[in-house]
């Protein structure tokens, strides 16, 4: 199964200074954003990682580093009943 590391760019979520102590991001809604996300890799062989994810900051915009896994075909899995 092969693996792919992503960084991908929150579109309107910067930091601005609230004071001089302290920059603040406006709101938003993580499962949306993660749902946007998803749609990203949705036409191709690979599904996001969702315990990989990492929210980061990179010049005061907000990204989210973490792995994509590629799609595994289900096994499966037979079972036969014979006289015994």
């Amino acid at each position: 199964m092969q693996t792919k590391i992503f960084l991908y760019k929150i579109e309107g979520i910067n930091l601005t200074e609230q004071n001089e102590l302290l920059k603040v991001s406006p709101g938003f809604d993580r499962k949306e954003v993660i749902e946007k996300l998803k749609d990203q890799f949705k036409d191709t062989n690979y599904h996001v990682d969702e315990n990989s994810l990492i929210y980061k900051l990179i010049d005061e915009q907000l990204y989210i580093q973490g792995l994509v896994k590629e799609k595994e075909e289900p096994k499966a899995v037979g079972f036969t009943f014979g006289k015994g």
